[in-house]
């Protein structure tokens, strides 16, 4: 009995450890849940300090305590704003090494990465940081996908092996109309949670009666606690979070090249300041213009070196 219960004990510890290493990312991941709404925003830049490092931080930035979203793009420096080369057979990085380390360091200061189903389906992504160092205890940010019809279910894709946690949103209206299912299996790091169609979807097609309210989307991560939200893609998806009014600020990174067959943005400068967005400045990173924008009355966290933060 003695050997059977230290054999017990070491079964459990065995498993507990690997637990630890291979899924402590989700120790605190959420359970399902379609009701966690709160009532108001929080879409703000709050006690901001600025530190005197150098110009871009390699460090995690933990005194500048921003909220709100983040909207994140790269185009190429055609006349479209071309986000894709469709005369390539695989889609490649266009934009420098120092944007791509930019791109890192903002995932580090966000709570949450979202993208739509189109990104995960065409770059198998992963959104974590990796070419920057985390802070001490610091966990990765929280992946969002956007899949209103979960087209993604059932494909072997990165972000949903990784052990890292992952909310997926689908619309309701997708499992109640018997058009998809939910996975069979239980994972604690991907979460799946319903939301009701945008209230305008009725008055659209079949696909886009799926659609799913960016602000329902901003309200349900703000109150499980993800208050700065990164937007990474792709266009439609920008666009959409731009056209609801929920960007607070905007990086945008247009690379010294031309696509031979642009996919455009169907975005433009105009789209930018139309949905209440101002251009505020532009650096140079490695080569690719980087643009800055922010919403009315809203400051940069650290408006006298706009290329400091992230």
């Amino acid at each position: 009995p003695t050997m059977a219960l230290n054999l017990s004990l070491w079964a459990a510890f065995l498993s507990l450890a690997t637990a630890f290493m291979h899924g402590s990312s989700c120790q605190h991941a959420y359970k399902k849940n379609s009701n966690v709404i709160s009532d108001e925003r929080t879409l703000s830049v709050l006690n901001l300090s600025t530190s005197d490092d150098d110009e871009h931080n390699d460090q995690p930035t933990n005194n500048n305590i921003v909220t709100g979203v983040t909207l994140k793009m790269a185009f190429d420096s055609s006349p479209v704003w071309g986000v894709a080369d469709l005369s390539e057979t695989k889609s490649e990085r266009f934009t420098s090494p120092e944007s791509l380390d930019m791109v890192h360091r903002l995932r580090r200061e966000s709570s949450a990465v979202l993208v739509g189903r189109g990104t995960v389906e065409f770059d198998d992504c992963s959104l974590s940081v990796r070419r920057v160092e985390l802070a001490e205890g610091q966990e990765q940010p929280v992946r969002v996908v956007l899949d209103p019809s979960l087209s993604l279910v059932g494909g072997n894709y990165a972000i949903f092996n990784d052990g890292l946690r992952t909310i997926v949103y689908y619309s309701q209206s997708a499992v109640q109309n018997n058009d998809v299912s939910l996975p069979s299996r239980s994972d604690d790091c991907v979460t799946f949670v319903p939301l009701a169609p945008s209230e305008d979807a009725e008055e659209k097609n079949d696909d886009d009666r799926l659609s799913l309210s960016p602000l329902q989307i901003v309200q349900n991560l703000s109150a499980r606690g993800l208050t700065h939200i990164m937007v990474e893609g792709g266009p439609a998806t920008a666009r959409a979070f731009l056209h609801a009014g929920v960007v607070d600020r905007a990086i945008l990174v247009r690379a010294p090249v031309e696509f031979q067959i642009p996919v455009p943005a169907q975005m433009d400068e105009d789209t930018m300041k139309t949905t209440g967005l101002n251009f505020i400045g532009k650096t140079e990173m490695g080569g690719d213009v980087v643009e800055y924008w922010t919403r009315e009355g809203l400051e940069w966290p650290n408006p006298e070196n706009l290329s400091s933060w992230p």
